[in-house]
Protein backbone atom coordinates (compact mmCIF):
# COMPACT_ATOMS: atom_id res chain seq x y z
CA UNK A 1 0.00 0.00 0.00
CA UNK A 2 0.88 3.71 -1.35
CA UNK A 3 -0.77 5.33 2.00
CA UNK A 4 -0.77 4.75 5.33
CA UNK A 5 -1.98 1.63 7.07
CA UNK A 6 -4.78 3.70 8.88
CA UNK A 7 -7.75 1.65 9.84
CA UNK A 8 -9.74 3.49 7.40
CA UNK A 9 -7.50 2.87 4.55
CA UNK A 10 -6.76 -0.81 5.64
CA UNK A 11 -11.04 -1.46 5.57
CA UNK A 12 -11.08 0.33 2.12
CA UNK A 13 -8.79 -2.03 1.01
CA UNK A 14 -9.32 -5.21 2.18
CA UNK A 15 -13.61 -4.00 0.59
CA UNK A 16 -11.80 -3.64 -2.70
CA UNK A 17 -9.95 -6.92 -2.55
CA UNK A 18 -13.18 -8.92 -1.68
CA UNK A 19 -14.89 -6.87 -4.70
CA UNK A 20 -12.29 -7.25 -6.80
CA UNK A 21 -12.56 -11.31 -6.31
CA UNK A 22 -16.09 -11.09 -6.50
CA UNK A 23 -16.87 -12.37 -2.95
CA UNK A 24 -19.03 -9.36 -1.50
CA UNK A 25 -21.42 -10.86 0.78
CA UNK A 26 -20.04 -14.03 0.63
CA UNK A 27 -16.92 -13.55 3.21
CA UNK A 28 -17.58 -13.91 6.59
CA UNK A 29 -14.75 -13.56 8.89
CA UNK A 30 -11.53 -12.01 8.53
CA UNK A 31 -8.14 -13.84 10.60
CA UNK A 32 -5.80 -10.58 11.25
CA UNK A 33 -3.30 -9.95 13.96
CA UNK A 34 -4.06 -7.79 17.18
CA UNK A 35 -1.97 -4.78 16.04
CA UNK A 36 -4.42 -1.94 16.51
CA UNK A 37 -5.01 -0.78 13.29
CA UNK A 38 -6.04 -3.95 11.37
CA UNK A 39 -7.99 -4.63 14.72
CA UNK A 40 -10.22 -1.55 13.93
CA UNK A 41 -9.75 -2.23 10.29
CA UNK A 42 -12.39 -5.23 10.70
CA UNK A 43 -14.39 -3.24 13.03
CA UNK A 44 -18.26 -4.01 12.14
CA UNK A 45 -18.44 -0.29 11.27
CA UNK A 46 -16.39 -0.42 8.58
CA UNK A 47 -16.43 -4.08 6.97
CA UNK A 48 -18.95 -6.80 6.67
CA UNK A 49 -17.95 -9.68 8.22
CA UNK A 50 -16.28 -11.03 11.75
CA UNK A 51 -12.88 -10.31 13.06
CA UNK A 52 -11.64 -13.18 14.32
CA UNK A 53 -7.57 -12.15 15.94
CA UNK A 54 -5.05 -14.54 15.57
CA UNK A 55 -4.66 -17.21 18.30
CA UNK A 56 -1.09 -17.75 18.27
CA UNK A 57 -0.36 -14.07 18.02
CA UNK A 58 -3.20 -13.60 20.97
CA UNK A 59 -1.38 -16.83 22.83
CA UNK A 60 1.78 -14.79 22.44
CA UNK A 61 0.49 -11.94 23.97
CA UNK A 62 -0.50 -13.65 27.07
CA UNK A 63 2.14 -15.10 27.44
CA UNK A 64 4.61 -12.09 27.53
CA UNK A 65 1.74 -10.96 30.08
CA UNK A 66 3.18 -13.74 31.85
CA UNK A 67 6.81 -12.94 31.62
CA UNK A 68 7.82 -10.74 34.24
CA UNK A 69 10.67 -8.80 35.41
CA UNK A 70 12.50 -11.98 36.93
CA UNK A 71 11.44 -14.65 34.58
CA UNK A 72 12.51 -11.88 31.70
CA UNK A 73 15.93 -11.38 33.99
CA UNK A 74 16.37 -15.39 33.13
CA UNK A 75 15.15 -14.96 29.84
CA UNK A 76 18.29 -12.29 29.13
CA UNK A 77 20.93 -14.72 31.20
CA UNK A 78 20.27 -17.74 29.59
CA UNK A 79 20.18 -15.77 25.91
CA UNK A 80 23.75 -14.47 26.68
CA UNK A 81 25.10 -17.84 27.76
CA UNK A 82 23.56 -19.02 24.35
CA UNK A 83 25.02 -16.04 22.35
CA UNK A 84 28.45 -17.26 23.50
CA UNK A 85 28.63 -20.62 23.00
CA UNK A 86 26.96 -19.78 19.73
CA UNK A 87 30.05 -17.05 18.46
CA UNK A 88 32.94 -18.78 20.28
CA UNK A 89 34.55 -21.92 17.88
CA UNK A 90 36.35 -22.70 20.94
CA UNK A 91 33.43 -23.18 23.26
CA UNK A 92 31.59 -24.81 20.49
CA UNK A 93 34.24 -27.35 20.05
CA UNK A 94 34.76 -27.41 23.98
CA UNK A 95 30.74 -27.84 24.11
CA UNK A 96 31.58 -31.01 21.41
CA UNK A 97 33.88 -32.86 23.27
CA UNK A 98 32.40 -32.32 26.60
CA UNK A 99 29.41 -33.96 25.09
CA UNK A 100 30.99 -37.23 23.83
CA UNK A 101 32.54 -37.15 27.12
CA UNK A 102 29.36 -36.75 29.46
CA UNK A 103 26.70 -38.46 26.82
CA UNK A 104 24.23 -35.83 26.60
CA UNK A 105 22.22 -35.91 23.44
CA UNK A 106 24.75 -33.60 20.64
CA UNK A 107 22.49 -30.85 20.45
CA UNK A 108 23.55 -27.54 19.37
CA UNK A 109 21.82 -24.86 21.88
CA UNK A 110 19.37 -22.83 20.94
CA UNK A 111 18.88 -18.83 21.26
CA UNK A 112 15.27 -17.55 21.86
CA UNK A 113 13.61 -14.73 19.62
CA UNK A 114 11.77 -11.71 20.85
CA UNK A 115 9.06 -12.09 18.62
CA UNK A 116 8.28 -15.62 19.01
CA UNK A 117 7.74 -16.46 22.74
CA UNK A 118 7.84 -20.43 21.87
CA UNK A 119 11.81 -20.05 21.52
CA UNK A 120 12.43 -19.16 24.95
CA UNK A 121 10.42 -22.43 25.36
CA UNK A 122 13.42 -24.41 23.29
CA UNK A 123 16.01 -22.50 24.74
CA UNK A 124 15.22 -23.00 27.72
CA UNK A 125 14.99 -27.20 26.94
CA UNK A 126 17.77 -27.55 25.66
CA UNK A 127 19.70 -25.37 28.36
CA UNK A 128 18.70 -27.72 30.64
CA UNK A 129 19.35 -30.72 28.39
CA UNK A 130 22.69 -29.82 28.26
CA UNK A 131 23.42 -28.11 32.23
CA UNK A 132 26.10 -29.88 32.74
CA UNK A 133 28.16 -30.31 29.41
CA UNK A 134 27.87 -26.35 29.62
CA UNK A 135 29.10 -26.08 33.56
CA UNK A 136 32.24 -27.85 32.06
CA UNK A 137 33.09 -25.95 29.43
CA UNK A 138 32.55 -22.38 31.45
CA UNK A 139 34.68 -24.29 34.12
CA UNK A 140 37.66 -25.05 32.08
CA UNK A 141 39.78 -22.60 32.47
CA UNK A 142 41.49 -23.74 28.90
CA UNK A 143 38.56 -22.34 27.50
CA UNK A 144 37.00 -20.17 29.59
CA UNK A 145 38.54 -17.57 31.20
CA UNK A 146 37.36 -16.81 34.87
CA UNK A 147 35.76 -13.18 34.52
CA UNK A 148 33.69 -14.76 31.17
CA UNK A 149 32.65 -17.29 34.14
CA UNK A 150 31.33 -15.34 36.52
CA UNK A 151 29.34 -12.99 33.99
CA UNK A 152 27.86 -16.35 32.25
CA UNK A 153 27.60 -18.87 34.62
CA UNK A 154 23.70 -18.82 35.67
CA UNK A 155 22.36 -19.39 39.34
CA UNK A 156 21.15 -22.44 40.72
CA UNK A 157 17.40 -20.36 41.19
CA UNK A 158 18.16 -20.22 36.99
CA UNK A 159 18.66 -23.13 36.34
CA UNK A 160 15.87 -24.19 38.87
CA UNK A 161 13.50 -21.40 37.28
CA UNK A 162 13.98 -23.09 33.28
CA UNK A 163 13.51 -26.85 34.56
CA UNK A 164 10.01 -25.76 36.69
CA UNK A 165 8.64 -24.03 33.86
CA UNK A 166 9.31 -25.71 30.77
CA UNK A 167 6.27 -27.97 31.04
CA UNK A 168 4.32 -24.88 30.91
CA UNK A 169 6.01 -23.72 27.74
CA UNK A 170 5.59 -26.86 26.56
CA UNK A 171 2.04 -26.87 26.44
CA UNK A 172 1.60 -23.45 25.54
CA UNK A 173 3.83 -24.50 22.41
CA UNK A 174 2.29 -27.45 21.32
CA UNK A 175 -1.00 -25.26 21.06
CA UNK A 176 0.82 -22.65 18.76
CA UNK A 177 1.82 -25.57 17.00
CA UNK A 178 -1.63 -27.27 16.51
CA UNK A 179 -3.59 -24.18 15.40
CA UNK A 180 -0.91 -22.53 13.40
CA UNK A 181 -1.02 -26.25 10.88
CA UNK A 182 -0.93 -25.66 7.47
CA UNK A 183 -2.83 -28.97 6.28
CA UNK A 184 -5.56 -29.27 7.70
CA UNK A 185 -8.47 -26.90 9.36
CA UNK A 186 -7.57 -25.39 12.70
CA UNK A 187 -10.33 -22.75 13.57
CA UNK A 188 -12.48 -25.55 15.36
CA UNK A 189 -9.85 -26.08 17.98
CA UNK A 190 -9.63 -22.90 18.98
CA UNK A 191 -11.99 -22.91 21.72
CA UNK A 192 -11.69 -26.39 23.04
CA UNK A 193 -7.65 -25.38 22.94
CA UNK A 194 -8.33 -22.00 24.95
CA UNK A 195 -10.57 -23.93 27.36
CA UNK A 196 -7.89 -26.82 27.92
CA UNK A 197 -5.27 -23.89 28.58
CA UNK A 198 -7.07 -22.24 31.36
CA UNK A 199 -8.96 -25.02 33.07
CA UNK A 200 -5.89 -27.43 33.15
CA UNK A 201 -2.68 -26.42 32.02
CA UNK A 202 -2.61 -23.21 33.58
CA UNK A 203 -4.46 -23.78 36.15
CA UNK A 204 -2.16 -23.94 39.68
CA UNK A 205 -1.45 -27.01 41.06
CA UNK A 206 0.38 -28.28 44.44
CA UNK A 207 4.33 -28.01 43.73
CA UNK A 208 4.35 -25.44 42.26
CA UNK A 209 7.06 -23.07 42.60
CA UNK A 210 6.37 -19.57 43.68
CA UNK A 211 7.17 -18.28 39.89
CA UNK A 212 5.55 -21.11 38.42
CA UNK A 213 2.78 -20.13 39.85
CA UNK A 214 2.93 -16.21 39.11
CA UNK A 215 3.36 -16.55 35.59
CA UNK A 216 0.02 -19.13 35.35
CA UNK A 217 -1.78 -16.47 37.31
CA UNK A 218 -1.02 -13.73 34.78
CA UNK A 219 -1.35 -16.01 31.07
CA UNK A 220 -4.60 -17.49 32.54
CA UNK A 221 -6.57 -14.52 32.92
CA UNK A 222 -4.82 -12.52 30.34
CA UNK A 223 -5.73 -15.34 27.69
CA UNK A 224 -9.37 -15.41 28.84
CA UNK A 225 -9.45 -11.94 28.52
CA UNK A 226 -7.91 -11.86 25.37
CA UNK A 227 -10.29 -14.38 24.08
CA UNK A 228 -13.52 -13.09 25.55
CA UNK A 229 -14.44 -16.64 26.70
CA UNK A 230 -16.67 -15.11 29.21
CA UNK A 231 -18.68 -12.86 26.53
CA UNK A 232 -22.13 -13.25 26.02
CA UNK A 233 -21.68 -13.56 22.19
CA UNK A 234 -18.64 -16.25 22.32
CA UNK A 235 -21.89 -18.64 20.74
CA UNK A 236 -21.91 -16.95 17.65
CA UNK A 237 -18.44 -16.51 17.02
CA UNK A 238 -17.02 -18.12 13.72
CA UNK A 239 -14.54 -19.92 15.80
CA UNK A 240 -17.49 -21.49 18.17
CA UNK A 241 -19.75 -22.28 15.08
CA UNK A 242 -16.92 -24.04 13.77
CA UNK A 243 -16.08 -26.03 16.68
CA UNK A 244 -20.09 -26.58 16.98
CA UNK A 245 -20.03 -28.16 13.21
CA UNK A 246 -17.07 -30.45 14.05
CA UNK A 247 -17.99 -33.90 14.86
CA UNK A 248 -14.81 -34.00 17.03
CA UNK A 249 -16.45 -31.05 19.58
CA UNK A 250 -20.55 -32.21 18.73
CA UNK A 251 -20.55 -32.43 22.66
CA UNK A 252 -19.02 -28.69 23.37
CA UNK A 253 -17.24 -30.92 26.78
CA UNK A 254 -15.62 -27.89 27.57
CA UNK A 255 -18.23 -25.93 28.11
CA UNK A 256 -20.53 -25.43 31.10
CA UNK A 257 -23.94 -27.38 31.00
CA UNK A 258 -25.53 -24.06 31.36
CA UNK A 259 -23.57 -22.64 28.37
CA UNK A 260 -24.17 -25.50 25.77
CA UNK A 261 -27.55 -24.52 25.59
CA UNK A 262 -27.32 -21.39 23.62
CA UNK A 263 -24.74 -23.53 21.54
CA UNK A 264 -27.80 -25.82 20.89
CA UNK A 265 -30.01 -22.74 19.75
CA UNK A 266 -27.59 -21.27 17.78
CA UNK A 267 -27.29 -24.26 15.74
CA UNK A 268 -31.23 -24.32 15.49
CA UNK A 269 -31.00 -20.80 14.30
CA UNK A 270 -28.24 -21.49 11.41
CA UNK A 271 -30.25 -24.40 10.39
CA UNK A 272 -33.86 -22.25 10.05
CA UNK A 273 -31.94 -19.80 8.12
CA UNK A 274 -30.25 -22.32 5.65
CA UNK A 275 -33.18 -23.88 4.88
CA UNK A 276 -35.22 -21.05 4.09
CA UNK A 277 -32.06 -19.76 1.61
CA UNK A 278 -32.42 -23.26 -0.09
CA UNK A 279 -36.01 -23.32 -0.43
CA UNK A 280 -35.76 -19.40 -1.80
CA UNK A 281 -32.93 -20.58 -4.53
CA UNK A 282 -34.87 -23.65 -4.87
CA UNK A 283 -37.95 -21.41 -6.11
CA UNK A 284 -35.76 -19.07 -8.19
CA UNK A 285 -34.43 -22.01 -10.74
CA UNK A 286 -37.93 -23.23 -10.78
CA UNK A 287 -39.51 -19.79 -11.81
CA UNK A 288 -36.62 -19.16 -13.78
CA UNK A 289 -37.56 -22.70 -15.51
CA UNK A 290 -41.19 -22.21 -16.45
CA UNK A 291 -40.33 -18.96 -17.86
CA UNK A 292 -38.38 -20.26 -20.12
CA UNK A 293 -40.54 -23.56 -21.14
CA UNK A 294 -43.31 -20.80 -21.79
CA UNK A 295 -40.76 -19.22 -24.40
CA UNK A 296 -40.25 -22.90 -26.25
CA UNK A 297 -41.91 -25.39 -28.35
CA UNK A 298 -44.23 -27.79 -27.63
CA UNK A 299 -41.56 -30.81 -27.24
CA UNK A 300 -39.51 -28.44 -25.06
CA UNK A 301 -42.60 -27.86 -22.43
CA UNK A 302 -43.30 -31.65 -22.35
CA UNK A 303 -39.91 -31.98 -21.80
CA UNK A 304 -39.72 -29.09 -19.01
CA UNK A 305 -42.91 -30.62 -17.10
CA UNK A 306 -41.47 -34.06 -16.79
CA UNK A 307 -38.52 -32.39 -14.95
CA UNK A 308 -41.05 -30.62 -12.44
CA UNK A 309 -42.99 -33.41 -11.59
CA UNK A 310 -40.08 -35.18 -10.35
CA UNK A 311 -39.15 -33.68 -7.05
CA UNK A 312 -35.59 -32.32 -6.26
CA UNK A 313 -33.28 -34.12 -3.89
CA UNK A 314 -34.03 -32.35 -0.15
CA UNK A 315 -30.85 -29.89 0.15
CA UNK A 316 -28.34 -31.02 2.76
CA UNK A 317 -29.05 -28.22 5.58
CA UNK A 318 -26.81 -27.33 8.34
CA UNK A 319 -29.37 -28.90 10.88
CA UNK A 320 -29.38 -32.67 9.19
CA UNK A 321 -25.56 -31.94 8.82
CA UNK A 322 -25.24 -31.32 12.73
CA UNK A 323 -27.98 -34.74 13.15
CA UNK A 324 -25.54 -36.68 11.19
CA UNK A 325 -22.85 -36.18 13.34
Amino acid sequence: MSVRHTADNLAEKLNQAVESWRLTGQVKACVHDNVRNIVLANNPTRVSWHSVPCFAHTLQLAVNDGFAAYLNRVVAAAGRLVKHFNHSTAATKALEAKQQQMQPPPHRLLQSCKTRWNSVCDMFGRLVEQRWAVSAVLSDRTVTRLPDARALELRDKYWQLMEDVAPVLAALKCATTVMSAETEMSIPNTYPITFSLINTHLMRVEGDSSKVAEFKSKVRPSLGERMKVESDDLISTPPMVATMLDPQHKHLGFLTPTRRIPGNSKLLELAVAEDVSSTTDEASRTASGDERGTQAGVAVQGAALQRRTTPPPAPMTWKKKWTAF
